[in-house]
């Protein structure tokens, strides 16, 4: 986190120490966080893969899926390569209700690990509209005093920038192509997420973080909780899920999301929020499962120069006359859990913060 008092107080250093040890503290409790759910899927993918091969081996999927694909019939007519499968693993006596059962179980916890979040809760989205961008004009007073019900608002630059976490997860010929941030320490937020898996062989898991965000020092004129309205622009917001079935017996569970974050701090120095919520769905993403034939490719979540208006609200009240540091964020993340199925996965995503508006209500 950087901030116009921290920068002039750290000119003859950039890298104090007393920085560097609150950085690596943050760094040690975000891991901590990531690690704990991604420990969770890598269990549940070594146990999907050993149950799995109890009822149907790795040797026997081998030998049925190069047989499927020599046998290929070019007539787009005859028989699909999920059905020729299909067919080979009844002939090969394999209990297809003891598999479906694992399979089932097994994307339940999937889709349970995934979409849960603890540490968030979804709050009111509002898209902008006119009514939202002409506020009504203050109340005439003749009493030189802060009106506590006016916002205060904030344009760029803002007081602080915050490349806050970045994390990197994948199991076998996985890999995470590229994790970026597109901050420029003025108003621009977002990242660039790109993985991919081309040779999913058994299970395999894909994972990618990013958060990037932006401060500002806001004083509290009434006891009660914060609203921040986050006036925002797309400059480019396109999410992708491009997947193949790499035999026919194949299935799959991959996500997309991008999520708006508003944390509230006592001093820029905290290593946690006091308070920490979020807009689940500002950018919904892709959501897909399945055997890998189908998939939705690259989808435009929001077309360049759209423009959204967010009111969060924090969980918690804030007494008045407090000085605190605002942090609204913009957390992207992709998932992918694979049962022999090639996958291309990516968000692309660039936004520009107009404006904060806070207030105590």
């Amino acid at each position: 986190m950087r901030t116009e008092e921290s920068i002039q107080s750290t000119q003859f250093d950039s890298k104090a120490p007393e920085l560097q040890k609150l950085e690596a503290i943050h760094e040690r409790h975000q891991n901590a966080a990531w690690r704990k759910n991604v420990e969770r899927l890598e269990e549940l993918r070594r146990s999907f893969s050993k149950q799995q091969s109890e009822v149907f081996s790795a040797e026997l999927r081998d030998k049925i899926r190069t047989t499927i694909k020599a046998d290929r019939s070019p007539d787009l007519r005859g028989p699909g390569i999920r059905y020729n499968s299909l067919i080979a693993v009844q002939e090969a006596g394999v209990d297809l209700s003891a598999l479906k059962g694992i399979h089932d179980h097994a994307y339940r916890q999937v889709g349970r690990f995934v979409k849960s979040n603890d540490r968030f809760r979804p709050h009111e989205t509002v898209v902008g509209g006119i009514t939202d961008i002409i506020s009504q004009p203050p109340p005439i007073i003749w009493i030189p005093l802060p009106d506590p019900d006016k916002e205060k608002l904030f344009y760029p630059p803002f007081g602080g920038s915050w490349d806050r976490f970045e994390q990197n997860q994948a199991s076998g010929d996985g890999a995470i192509v590229a994790n970026n941030s597109y901050l420029d320490e003025t108003a621009r937020l977002g990242s660039k997420l790109v993985a991919r898996n081309h040779d999913a062989s058994d299970v395999d898991l894909i994972c990618a973080y990013r958060e990037t965000g932006y401060l500002v020092h806001f004083k509290t004129l009434r006891t009660g909780i914060l609203q921040v309205k986050a006036d925002l622009s797309a400059l480019i917001c396109r999410h992708n899920i491009s997947t193949d079935d790499e035999w026919g017996w194949s299935d799959f569970h991959a996500t997309t999301r991008g999520r708006l974050v508003l944390a509230v701090f006592w001093n820029w120095e905290d290593v946690d929020p006091a308070n920490e919520v979020s807009d689940q769905w500002f950018v919904a993403g892709l959501d897909c499962s399945g055997d890998g034939e189908s998939f939705p490719g690259e989808s435009v979540q929001a077309v360049p120069g759209e423009r959204r208006i967010i009111n969060l609200f924090t969980s918690m009240a804030f007494p008045a006359n407090q000085k605190v540091w605002v942090y609204v964020g913009l957390a992207d993340q992709i998932w992918a859990f694979l049962n022999d199925v090639s996958i291309d996965i990516s968000i692309d995503s660039a936004w520009l913060l107009n404006s904060l508006a806070i207030r105590s209500i």
